[in-house]
């Protein structure tokens, strides 16, 4: 209860700080793609995206096209302890990560190593608010800061107008944050990468391909926390219904693997035992998470980090989504299958074991149709 009353109090306190920041300055509004910043100007550019792991996946293709048309540009990023994991998704791309560990102290170390790079330009690739980001703008002293426009719009030079949050997926959106530079990424190959090393790719072929040749669905119990989870007891009956529908008996020519961060590790292997269900062994990095992921031919997973990884492999999923009322687009993964569960009603736990497995059905017979065709 007391650290619920915290958390509300560091989430006002963060409110005011943001319709605050950057005072009445009023940034340049950039409506559409138009050269307002020379690229050729732009030597050493930061990005902040110091979030969560699938915003990070999501940010691949506008980071590759920044890239794209910055060849011999400094690219750097600020992530954080939240999502380094992931780092491997785009380090080709950049040429140094900065970390951000969320205390006051290490922000005002990080500001002044920030400052000491002289960026010529700052893109913000949050589409919230964000008071780290702002703190961070402000330290940098970048010459140009480019973000959507929103409560803090006074912290950037340039902002670009916020597209309908509830029609237009989030790669999209961010993708607008490149309009000052004259890049219109409209009609471009927008989807998602994860670049994986050839020993990722062999090691999760191993754990993931059925001897049997049977197609895999890959089942994974982990949330970023317990509350973003399908409780256990359910998991399993999901789990324990999937495999006596398509699995056992060879009814359905389906293989299933349960996969789990290694801190519920422990549920995987009851869940598998109580299913006869093959449990991979956790991963010693995200990287290998992944890898095994791109291995499978479809997934099911209650976290929406793993459906991007998915989403950069082309891999069908169903995910399970908690979804406020405000009518928000869920975090779907981007120009790939997916049958999604959605419950507005807070936990997981309140989307029912049935409808889970009816997405699941559509997603084989669609899956199947597919193959057949491509036959």
């Amino acid at each position: 209860m007391a650290e619920s009353a915290i958390k509300k109090i560091e989430l006002a306190i963060r409110r005011f700080y943001n319709a605050r920041a950057g005072g009445n300055a009023e940034p340049m509004v950039v409506e559409a793609p138009k050269v307002v910043l020379d690229i050729a100007s732009l030597h050493r550019v930061l990005l902040l995206r110091q979030d969560r792991i699938g915003d990070v996946l999501v940010s691949t293709p506008i980071i590759s096209a920044l890239r794209k048309h910055l060849p011999s540009a400094r690219i750097d990023v600020v992530l954080s302890t939240n999502n380094i994991a992931v780092r491997q998704a785009i380090e080709d791309q950049v040429n140094h990560i900065h970390v951000f560990r969320k205390s006051l102290l290490h922000l005002f170390i990080l500001r002044r190593i920030l400052r000491q790079q002289r960026y010529d330009l700052v893109i913000d690739m949050m589409d919230n608010a964000s008071s780290t980001s702002a703190l961070l703008i402000s330290g940098a002293r970048a010459r140009w800061s480019i973000g959507v426009d929103k409560v803090n719009r006074g912290v950037y030079s340039h902002v670009v107008p916020l597209a309908d949050q509830t029609r237009v997926h989030i790669v999209e959106r961010i993708a607008r944050l490149l309009w000052p530079l004259g890049i219109s990424l409209q009609g471009d190959d927008l989807r998602l990468s994860f670049p994986l090393t050839a020993d990722q790719r062999q090691q999760a072929k191993s754990l993931m391909t059925d001897p049997r040749g049977r197609r895999v669905l890959a089942v994974n119990i982990s949330g970023s926390d317990v509350h973003r989870m399908y409780p256990e007891e359910m998991m399993a009956r999901l789990v324990q219904a999937i495999a006596a529908r398509w699995c056992h008996d060879g009814k359905g020519g389906l293989a299933l693997r349960l996969m789990s961060a290694p801190m519920h590790a422990d549920m995987a292997r009851r869940i598998g035992q109580a299913c006869d269900v093959e449990v991979v062994p956790p991963q010693p990095s995200y990287a290998s998470f992944a890898a095994c992921i791109a291995a499978a031919d479809m997934l099911l997973t209650p976290d929406t980090s793993a459906v991007h990884a998915a989403a950069a492999h082309s891999v069908p999923s169903v995910v399970l989504f908690s979804q406020d009322s405000r009518g928000l687009m869920p975090w779907l993964p981007y120009a790939t299958p997916c049958w999604p569960c959605i419950t507005t009603a807070g936990a997981l736990e309140t989307i029912d074991v049935a409808d889970v497995l009816n997405a699941v059905e559509a997603m084989i017979e669609s899956t199947t149709e597919r193959n057949s065709g491509d036959a």
